[in-house]
């Protein structure tokens, strides 16, 4: 059986440290999880969100929303998640 965790994001305000806050949820329904997503994009400082479906021994990214400009990069150590900027490539 699998779970839903929306995990909304933002700027924190000790970049150096964590660099985005993460407000996560769980939920059984996706359709639950994905309509919190959308209820937070509306709290100041909230750039988007993400929605994984975690079972007993995958996770797997099923919807995302953000402002284009905010790419992100998900990861997860033991099924424990974070959601920061994504690195941004740079010429040399």
């Amino acid at each position: 059986m699998s779970e839903f965790i929306t995990i909304s994001f933002g700027p924190s305000d000790d970049i150096a440290t964590t660099g985005w806050w993460n407000r996560k949820e769980r939920f059984d329904c996706l359709n639950d999880a994905k309509q919190c997503g959308r209820r937070q994009l509306s709290q100041p400082g909230t750039f988007g969100y993400v929605v994984i479906e975690e079972g007993e021994d995958f996770w797997d990214v099923v919807d995302e929303l953000g402002a284009p400009a905010n790419k992100v990069s998900i990861t997860a150590k033991r099924f424990t998640y974070s959601v920061q900027p994504a690195q941004e490539l740079s010429l040399v």
